[in-house]
């Protein structure tokens, strides 16, 4: 206890004495700390001996004297450092006085064939241990010469000098020392390097715990040796079955040359980045998410490569699958914009020619009829032109009201008035109304409504232009000496209606964008006339309806369009897609008006 209280006082005496260039970096003061204790101790030791060496030996040599008073210098070396504060000058004056001391006792005790020789590779253990990396490098030059000094010696021949027994054990026991005390310090550097990182650990998982993206940290090798409590949540795997090269069997295999690559550039001391999916929950059920991994050196950037190769990796993991989402969403958004682009390129091309055929036809023959010089024509010429002009004017009307129809149901704004609705009066007036046009095209006209189809609360007039259009749609597209069904039955909670008809039919491709705006199928090679609004129109009042619209059809044996509208709907659903096609969003159903 006296032997520990009394070296713990020392300890504190020296701490005081050490230099004040050191005092602010820990690192350094524990460094010369440590030096000057140790010499302190091994300087003094063999003075303590003095008396009983001066009782037993009075008739000591003179070499023996000069081994003896050779460990004063190492007392020199201390004192100068806490002086100076100049550690690789005071190691290399150590390391002088101990390789000197050692080839004397190994040349006094064998030469080469001494056991003192290993005592030549303590100096360059002591400049190591106190970081002085040029006196270490001394240490063994010294050493190595003082070896080749001793062989020398004893090829020679030459009787060494003799050394007392006395002096020869205190100088044995004063390298013991010396040996014991280096232990000391190695293992006081190994436990100080313990308490150090101790904090550091605690403080990186407190840190790491606390976020909600994964932290991982990895050895040079590449194993994992920590991982965040927020695997849980991130990948669904505990901690501990991510250590060590579980998180490696994770990454998706034709990933893992990414993720190696991201590691070994954090190992070189360069911060790495990459795009990773990592199965997420048990393997019994394999499901991959893309995970944004950012790795980089545990050290400042100022380290050497060599403390790099040594040092820990950190990564972080943060899961990509809003984000990844999210560029989904934007490039479906742009491929939606392109197709915008184009439908509203088509739309012009289409407004252009059906705008066009009729005005030019307007006007055409109205200056025909207003010109005195060409207007000599016969009355029945004259009528047929006017016929003409109506028609024209008609069916430029009838495009325009389409494509004004067609914005009010896509923006909004059209307001329908639903109320108590018998459909099978509808669908004779309509059958009255198109009796004409289909009679000029040779196609009949047939009807099968179930009586069990009972009024359903609908705005009249929508309906009656979802029929029309409808119906002359079919006629268009029916050849001569076809037929064209209208049926009605009741289904569920509403009313089936359907159009069929036994026309060219629509190839499958294209029946998916049926109902787009000016679009026209023409599978038969056979282009129709019309602006191909009317489907669109009618897709729009079914959906303002809180209804349902489908298209079927067969190439060469007709196409079947099936309406179904609710009999009581209790709210106003939104379109599902615009009928314009150039519209990422669907339209809110908020902004659709009704009337009671």
């Amino acid at each position: 206890m006296l032997q520990t209280a009394a070296f713990k006082a020392l300890s504190e005496h020296v701490a005081d004495r050490l230099h004040d260039s050191v005092t602010a970096d820990a690192a350094a003061a524990e460094r010369h700390r440590g030096f000057v204790l140790t010499h302190v101790v091994v300087g003094a030791a063999p003075f303590a001996a003095l008396p009983a060496l001066l009782a037993f030996a009075p008739a000591s040599s003179a070499v023996g004297f000069a081994a003896f008073g050779w460990l004063v210098l190492p007392l020199l070396a201390a004192l100068d450092l806490t002086r100076s504060g100049r550690l690789d000058r005071a190691a290399g004056l150590a390391a002088a006085a101990y390789v000197g001391l050692a080839a004397l006792v190994a040349a006094a005790t064998g030469g080469v064939a001494s056991p003192a020789v290993a005592l030549l590779a303590l100096p360059a253990a002591d400049a190591a241990l106190s970081g002085a990396r040029r006196a270490g490098r001394f240490a063994l030059g010294l050493a190595g010469a003082a070896f080749a000094g001793l062989a020398a010696f004893s090829l020679s021949g030459v009787a060494g000098p003799v050394m007392e027994p006395a002096l020869a054990v205190v100088a044995g026991g004063a390298f013991g020392l010396y040996a014991l005390a280096l232990a000391l310090r190695t293992a006081g550097l190994a436990r100080a390097l313990e308490r150090a990182e101790a904090p550091s650990d605690e403080r990186f998982a407190l840190f790491a715990d606390g976020l909600d993206d994964l932290v991982t940290r990895h050895a040079p090798s590449g194993a994992a040796t920590f991982v965040s409590r927020a695997s849980r949540d991130v990948i669904g795997a505990n901690a501990r079955d991510l250590a060590g090269q579980g998180l490696f069997e994770r990454v998706h295999i034709a990933d893992r040359p990414a993720y190696l690559r991201a590691l070994a550039a954090a190992v070189d001391g360069a911060p790495a980045e990459a795009e990773i999916r990592l199965r997420r929950g048990p393997a019994e059920a394999p499901a991959f998410g893309w995970f944004s991994m950012r790795a980089r050196p545990a050290l400042p950037h100022e380290a050497n490569a060599a403390a790099f190769a040594a040092a820990p990796v950190v990564a972080m993991f943060r899961d990509l699958g809003d984000s990844k989402a999210h560029e989904a969403a934007l490039t479906e958004a742009c491929q939606e914009a392109e197709r915008a682009s184009l439908a509203k390129t088509r739309f012009l091309a289409h407004m252009s020619h059906e705008l066009r055929t009729p005005l030019n036809a307007i006007i055409g023959f109205s200056e025909i009829l207003s010109d005195e010089t060409l207007c000599r024509l016969t009355p029945e010429r004259r009528s047929d032109y006017a016929a003409l002009i109506h028609r024209s004017g008609a069916h430029l009307l009838e495009v325009v009201n389409s494509i004004l129809d067609m914005t009010r149901i896509e923006s909004g704004a059209f307001a329908i008035s639903p109320r108590a609705c018998a459909l099978e009066p509808l669908v004779e007036h309509c059958l009255k109304l198109m009796e004409l046009k289909a009679g000029t095209a040779g196609v009949s006209l047939h009807a099968d409504l179930d009586p069990a189809a009972a009024e359903i609360e609908a705005d009249p007039r929508a309906v009656t232009q979802m029929l029309i259009n409808l119906v002359a749609n079919a006629i268009k597209f029916t050849p001569r000496g076809g037929e064209v069904r209208i049926a009605l039955a009741p289904r569920g909670e509403g009313v089936a209606l359907s159009v069929r008809d036994t026309g060219c039919g629509i190839a499958p491709e294209h029946v998916g964008r049926l109902g787009e705006a000016f679009f026209q199928g023409d599978a038969a090679g056979r282009p129709q006339e019309g602006a191909g609004l009317g489907l669109s129109v009618v897709r729009g009042l079914v959906a303002l309806h809180g209804g349902e619209f489908a298209v079927s059809s067969v190439l060469g044996r007709g196409t079947s369009v099936d309406v179904f509208l609710p009999r009581r709907p209790g709210s106003v659903r939104p379109l599902r897609a615009p009928v314009f096609q150039h519209s990422v969003e669907n339209i809110p159903a908020e902004k659709v008006k009704r009337r009671a």
